[in-house]
């Protein structure tokens, strides 16, 4: 037999592609995301997909007869939460996109997740996953006073801020939010539907695709 077309078991096992890859490309293909480690730099990738599948929409939408409709963006959320700052610049992009962007919480959802959460334009649940909004913590504060003050000062801009996002983005109160943000606030799927965190319940497994 020609050795060109043997190949050895274990090396035949290496060139099977990863299905973990193989999982993700379909994903995204489908244009569909998992928010499911830290918010991080790495999270920005997301950013990246949003801003390609609304250029590509803007293209096709110009090149159409007037019947495209843009295919939306699905975020899966089962996220701790992280960098509050990689979190702003989610928010603004997914609340400036064109495209819809339909985000499902398929766990938990906590911290900088549910305020990226919050951007979606359409919002789902499964019944047992929940949320968890809070103000953060102050950790390691020192250095001169000017710098303590400033510090201060900005992390109180951020509290306003992100009281600032749940008010406009949910049917929540003022006092509400003071009353609760200043906790770890859980929010479970009554108080979520009620209050607009979410738009749907999802008890159907169709729904998660549709």
């Amino acid at each position: 037999m020609d050795d060109a077309y043997f190949i050895m078991p274990e090396e035949a096992n290496l060139q099977l592609p990863d299905p973990s890859l193989l999982n993700y490309y379909k994903s995204i293909k489908e244009r569909e995301y998992w928010v499911e480690d830290e918010i991080n730099e790495g999270t920005l990738e997301l950013v990246k997909f949003i801003l390609y599948w609304n250029k590509e929409d803007n293209e096709l939408e110009k090149n159409s007869k007037g019947n495209f409709q843009r295919k939306p963006i699905k975020i899966f959320f089962n996220s701790v939460g992280g960098s509050l700052e990689i979190a702003y610049t989610l928010y603004d992009i997914i609340r400036m996109s064109k495209t819809p962007i339909i985000g499902i919480n398929m766990g938990y959802c906590m911290s900088a997740a549910a305020y990226i959460f919050l951007a979606c334009h359409q919002r789902k649940m499964i019944k047992h996953s929940y949320f968890i909004f809070h103000q953060g913590s102050i950790y390691n504060l020192d250095g001169e006073f000017k710098q303590i003050i400033a510090f201060i000062k900005n992390y109180q801009d951020q509290v306003k801020e992100l009281s600032n996002i749940i008010k406009d983005r949910t049917f929540y109160t003022n006092e509400e939010i003071s009353d609760n943000i200043i906790r770890e606030w859980y929010i479970y799927q009554k108080e979520a539907l009620e209050k607009g965190v979410v738009h749907f319940i999802i008890d159907n497994i169709e729904e998660v695709f549709n």
